[in-house]
């Protein structure tokens, strides 16, 4: 801890937080002095001060440094260059060596991001409204401030996506509390802020920033009064709106599991189905299949490396795993381990989610995909992108309603209001498809859309023959993969990877948080977090039905890496991770199909033999204990194995198709054994003819041995020879049953 005596505190502007450390410093016997000066304070304020404590160690809380400083002087900021370090009263506190309260956390919070940063650490309405409240009471807003602040929010205009708002207010905070939308650019003839995702603006201008005509923090942007007044507003917002490009917010990739069964004949109960046809009856990707996909708008893709990324994915992972992943043969292959096709979509493609109480989210549909495994399980893939909606409650929206394919349960009489109230969007429509979810569901329905988009190859109709079953494999969520760029969330996460928003996006929870237990939600989320990369602030969070990533939103992230990285390789490994785990389902409801036998019936031998050799093929070509030679691949790969459980069903299943081969093994074996005993009867029953012959020899019957007496003999001899061996098993068998009945 710094010692009171030789230490001096010197206040910037006043706010929140400056006035929450004042106190704090003021509380713990330290000297402070604060000229009480507004934001954008500088350091030249106290240039007397600085010159008569020379010889003491003096800290400036968020000075602009317009002068030369003194060696006895440090710095304490979190803006511009600062920008990474953790808030002014954060660093205050731990000069202090004090730990932070709920109330610090959300006062910096608040500070750091505003509200977006304060929903980050999980504030609640109550929270929120209170941080902001003491906000604007220290910044002098009044009723009539409130009420002017509303009247100009409805004067809102909107250029290329941009909210903007002039005012004559000299405080923007009752507009930015009440006016959600976002990017918002805020400005008056002295004052200019622009608050959303700020690096294009950040990159535009370098210069003003090491000027410090410019400051930032995470979320929002601002330019010193004495530059707006130099450049003027009207020509900042024409600047900013002209070079703002819209770059990607949010990427997600929902993608369906699922399994297929040729309908070889129509059927009703799927075990007798299954134990009448064989697995490679039922699963069967031919040339016939494609083409009948390609009837269906479905193109099957080989892999060619066309550009660095494609490069980069092949190159990421072993020979071994290039081979079930990439179709690189040019045409093609029915021994294949798994097929790749695409579908062409127009550059107007949307995904549209319409969620209860929500204006509809309109998202870019870049594209849709289908990768059939020849352990007869398919994932169908929509890549979908986000260029508008920047909030966190948003984006965890977008997850968890845009995954749903049929509703997870009904109310009263079939209803799925209720549902619609809890997670089930009122709509999802993908690319033209709407499916509303009104239907009558007295059974699982699959969303019109996943139907619709596969085509007539596939069927849920049992009926239709010569088509392929299709059914769902895990339940009524697709698989969540997603990269979101906020640079906010990002600071809350680093100092604490247990806020509320952290585990809503890795568990895709839309509204309130699944976990109400302190020890477990801290158990969880660490398990399910990949923290090697936290200082540069980039996360990657892993669970049974979601693979997301946090970083912050620049042109590095975008470009270079984390995005592509999540829309490339890891989506392939995602893609072989949610194979196995379907396949393990399936090969379990095989077994368990081929089991069920009635009465005195046994399992088919030759299904078992069947299933059997295609589980080997699944252990040597789908199942990898290590798919890269990459560091960060392994662990999250390992990391990813463990949460699905992949290694421990392998193991279950393994014993459970040995247990099944072995049986069928013992079945063959007691068949071949029944035959001998057939054979070795009648080679008994054969054993008295043939000694009589051998000793009579073959020529007894000859014309000079024939003679009544003769004759009579030795019909005696024969037929005593042979019935004497059904005499002799009577009586054992009699003997048999005497000794049961004792028993």
């Amino acid at each position: 801890m710094i010692k009171k005596e030789n230490t001096l505190f010197l206040l910037g502007g006043h706010d929140l937080e400056m006035l929450t450390i004042k106190k704090l410093l003021e509380e713990k016997g330290f000297t402070v002095i604060d000229h009480e000066l507004s934001w954008g304070a500088k350091l030249s304020s106290y240039t007397e001060v600085l010159k008569e404590h020379q010889d003491k160690t003096i800290y400036g809380v968020e000075l602009i440094e317009d002068i030369a400083i003194p060696k006895n002087y440090h710095a304490i900021d979190h803006h511009n260059e600062q920008v990474d370090k953790a808030s002014s009263l954060f660093q205050v506190l731990e000069c202090l060596e004090l730990k932070p309260t709920r109330e610090h956390k959300l006062i910096s919070a608040n500070d750091v991001g505003h509200i977006e940063a304060m929903k980050c650490l999980g504030a609640t309405a109550e929270e929120i409204k209170s941080i902001r409240q003491q906000e604007r009471t220290i910044q002098g807003i009044t009723a009539k401030d409130e009420l002017q602040a509303q009247k100009e929010s409805e004067a809102v205009v909107e250029k290329n996506g941009i909210s903007i708002i002039e005012t004559t207010l000299d405080a923007f905070s009752p507009i930015v509390d009440n006016y959600e939308k976002r990017p918002l650019l805020v400005y008056s003839q002295k004052s200019f802020t622009y608050y959303g995702d700020i690096a294009f603006l950040k990159e535009k201008y370098k210069k003003q920033i090491e000027n410090k005509e410019a400051y930032h923090s995470r979320g929002y942007f601002g330019f010193d009064t004495a530059y707006v007044g130099l450049v003027t507003p009207n020509i900042l917002v024409k600047e900013i709106v002209e070079v703002k490009q819209k770059n990607i917010i949010s990427y997600h990739n929902f993608m369906f599991p699922f399994r297929f069964d040729k309908i070889v004949e129509s059927f009703e109960d799927r075990h007798e189905f299954y134990k009448k046809h064989s697995f490679d009856k039922r699963v069967k990707i031919d040339e016939s299949f494609k083409n009948s996909l390609e009837k269906n708008k479905w193109k099957y893709e080989p892999f060619e490396v066309k550009n660095n990324l494609d490069y980069n994915e092949i190159v990421y992972f072993h020979d071994f795993v290039k081979d079930t992943l990439f179709n690189t043969a040019k045409v093609f292959d029915e021994g294949a381990t798994s097929y790749y096709f695409e579908k062409k979509l127009n550059n107007e493609a949307t995904f549209e989610l319409k969620v209860k109480g929500k204006e509809p989210y309109v998202l870019k549909l870049e594209g849709v995909n289908l990768r059939l495994f020849d352990t007869g399980v398919g994932i169908l893939s929509f890549e979908v992108e986000n260029y508008d909606y920047y909030q966190i409650e948003d984006i965890l929206k977008i997850n968890d309603y845009g995954r749903r394919v049929y509703p997870q349960f009904l109310g009263a009489n079939f209803s799925t209001e209720d549902t619609k109230k809890s997670f089930l969007p009122e709509s999802i429509t993908v690319n033209g498809i709407e499916e509303r979810f009104c239907d009558l569901y007295k059974e699982i329905k699959l969303a019109k859309y996943i139907i619709e988009i596969l085509g007539d190859s596939f069927s849920t109709d049992t009926s239709n023959e010569d088509k392929y079953f299709l059914q769902p494999i895990i339940d009524d969520r697709m698989f969540v993969l997603s990269w979101y760029g906020n640079d906010a969330f990002v600071t809350c996460t680093k100092e604490n990877i247990e806020n509320d928003n952290w585990y809503k996006y890795v568990f895709v929870d839309g509204n309130d948080i699944t976990v109400q237990d302190t020890s477990m939600h801290k158990e969880l989320i660490e398990k399910a977090t990949y923290k090697r990369w936290n200082k540069y602030g980039t996360f990657f969070g892993i669970t049974r039905y979601s693979f997301v990533c946090l970083s912050q939103n620049s042109g590095f992230t975008r470009d270079d890496l984390p995005l592509p990285h999540m829309k490339t390789m890891y989506f392939q490994m995602v893609s072989l991770l949610l194979a196995q785990r379907a396949t393990l389902l399936r090969f379990s409801d095989e077994i368990t199909a081929i089991s069920d036998v009635k009465g005195g019936e046994n399992p088919s031998s030759e299904n078992i033999s069947v299933l059997y050799k295609n589980y080997l093929r699944f252990v040597n070509k789908l199942y990898f204990k290590e798919v890269t030679a990459q560091d960060q691949g392994i662990e999250l790969y390992d990391k990813a194995i463990d949460i699905l459980n992949i290694k421990r069903d392998v193991e279950d299943l393994r014993e459970e198709i040995g247990t099944l081969n072995g049986y069928a093994f013992l079945e063959q074996e007691r068949e071949e054994k029944k035959e001998m005993t057939k054979l070795s009867k009648l080679g008994t029953y054969l054993i008295p003819p043939t000694l009589v012959a051998g000793f009579f020899g073959m020529n007894v019957f000859g014309k000079e041995s024939l003679n009544v007496e003769s004759t009579g003999w030795l019909a005696s001899v024969i037929l005593l020879t042979v019935v004497s061996p059904f005499i002799v098993n009577f009586f054992i068998n009699e003997k048999k049953k005497t000794d049961k009945g004792k028993k």
